[in-house]
C-alpha cells in the first residue's frame, strides 16, 4: 500500500468497490427507491397508499413528493424503500433529476401509470415521460460519481439479465437503463371500453413496453385482486420479495407481462418490427392524441381541504383579519379626506 495513501482513503476504495462488485452485507440494511410518475389523476397516490397499507385520504401532488416504507427482512433487518411522486403529469419532469443520483440508480425502479381510460392521451404522457427520464439517467451517468462506481456498466448487465439471455428481440429492444414498470390505471373502465378499441390500446402498450424491456401490468384501485397483484409487483421491485408467477396477453383481460416475456412476433402477429412513428400514425388514427398539460388547481391552494394545517391556518387567519381591518383604515381615511376637500 502507497504510504501516501490515508486511512480514511483505503476505506473509501474498499467501499467503492464494494459497490462496483456489488457487494452487500446480509446484515446492512438495504435501501431501494420507487419512482411513480404517469398521467394526472391516475391514482398514484392512492397506489402509494395501497401499498403501504395507509387509509388516509389522497391530496392532490402539486409538485414531487416523498415518503417511505419499512419492510423486516429474513435477518431482522428493516429495509427501506424510498417512494418519490412526480405530479403534473408531464409538465415537472426537470424534478425527477433529484432522486436519480448516479449512486442509487442500481436500486431505482420507475413506475410509470398511464391512464387507460383517456387513450388521447396514453402516447404522448407514456413517450414524453419515457424520454425524459431516460434523459436525467444519462446526465446521471455522466457524473464523477457514476464514473468511479462504474454504475454505467453494472446497469448494462442487469440489464442483459431483465431481458433473458438469447432473447430472439435483443437487437430491437432499446431496454431501460433502470427496471420500468408500466402500469395501466383505472382498468376497472377501460373493460368496458369495445373491443377494437381494447385490442388496439393493449397492442400499442404491448409494443411500447417491450421495445424498452418494462413490465406492464394493469390495474383498478376498485379492484381487490388487481390492487393484490400490483402491491405485489411494487413489492417486488421494493423488497426483492418473489415475483408472482403468470401472465396475461388477452386483451379481454387485465394485462400482466413481465420484463422480457414478450415478442414483437406475438404482439404485431408477424416477423419485422414496425419503427416507432408507425406505431404512433396507426394509434394517432384512431386516438388522437391531445397536445401538452395544463395545471389545474384550486382557486386559492390556501382554502383547499386537502391541506389543513391548524396552526398555519390560525396565522392565516389572523393575517386575513388584519388585513380586512387595514383595508378598512384606508378606505375610512379616504372617505375623510374626500369630505374635507369637499370643504
Amino acid at each position: 500500500m502507497p504510504s501516501d495513501v490515508g486511512i480514511w482513503d483505503l476505506a473509501i476504495s474498499i467501499n467503492n468497490q464494494k459497490i462496483i462488485n456489488g457487494e452487500e452485507s446480509i446484515n446492512k440494511q438495504k435501501e431501494t427507491s420507487l419512482i411513480f410518475v404517469g398521467s394526472k389523476s391516475v391514482g398514484k397516490t392512492t397506489l402509494i397508499h395501497r401499498f403501504l397499507e395507509r387509509e388516509e385520504a389522497p391530496k392532490q401532488t402539486l409538485a414531487l413528493e416523498y415518503t417511505f416504507g419499512r419492510k423486516t427482512n429474513q435477518n431482522l433487518i428493516k429495509d427501506v424503500c424510498h417512494l418519490w411522486e412526480l405530479g403534473g403529469g408531464t409538465l415537472y419532469t426537470n424534478l425527477i433529476e433529484t432522486p436519480l443520483s448516479a449512486n442509487k440508480l442500481p436500486e431505482t425502479t420507475i413506475v410509470l401509470v398511464v391512464d387507460l381510460s383517456k387513450p388521447e392521451r396514453i402516447w404522448n404522457t407514456l413517450t414524453t415521460l419515457i424520454s425524459s427520464v431516460k434523459e436525467y439517467i444519462s446526465n446521471s451517468l455522466k457524473s464523477e460519481q457514476a464514473k468511479t462506481l462504474k454504475i454505467e456498466e453494472r446497469l448494462e448487465k442487469e440489464s442483459a439479465v431483465r431481458l433473458g439471455p438469447e432473447h430472439m428481440d435483443a437487437d430491437s429492444i432499446q431496454t431501460f437503463p433502470i427496471p420500468l414498470v408500466i402500469l395501466g390505471g383505472k382498468y376497472d373502465i377501460f373493460q368496458d371500453f369495445e373491443p377494437e378499441k381494447k385490442k388496439l390500446i393493449c397492442r400499442t402498450l404491448r409494443f411500447l413496453a417491450h421495445l424498452h424491456g418494462a413490465t406492464l401490468q394493469f390495474y383498478s384501485a376498485k379492484d381487490p385482486g388487481l390492487v393484490k397483484k400490483a402491491r405485489d409487483l411494487l413489492s417486488h421491485f421494493a423488497f426483492s420479495s418473489t415475483a408472482a408467477k403468470g401472465m396475461s396477453q388477452d386483451y379481454n383481460k387485465p394485462l400482466i407481462i413481465p420484463a422480457g416475456s414478450d415478442t414483437f412476433q406475438a404482439i404485431l402477429g408477424g416477423a419485422e418490427v414496425p419503427k416507432q412513428e408507425v406505431m404512433k400514425h396507426q394509434f394517432s388514427t384512431h386516438f388522437p392524441q391531445e397536445e401538452g398539460e395544463t395545471l389545474t388547481m384550486s382557486e386559492d391552494p390556501a382554502k383547499d381541504p386537502h391541506f389543513k394545517e391548524a396552526e398555519v391556518d390560525m396565522l392565516r387567519l389572523q393575517k386575513d383579519e388584519d388585513l380586512d381591518r387595514y383595508r378598512r383604515d384606508v378606505e375610512r381615511r379616504q372617505r375623510s379626506w374626500n369630505d374635507i376637500e369637499m370643504e
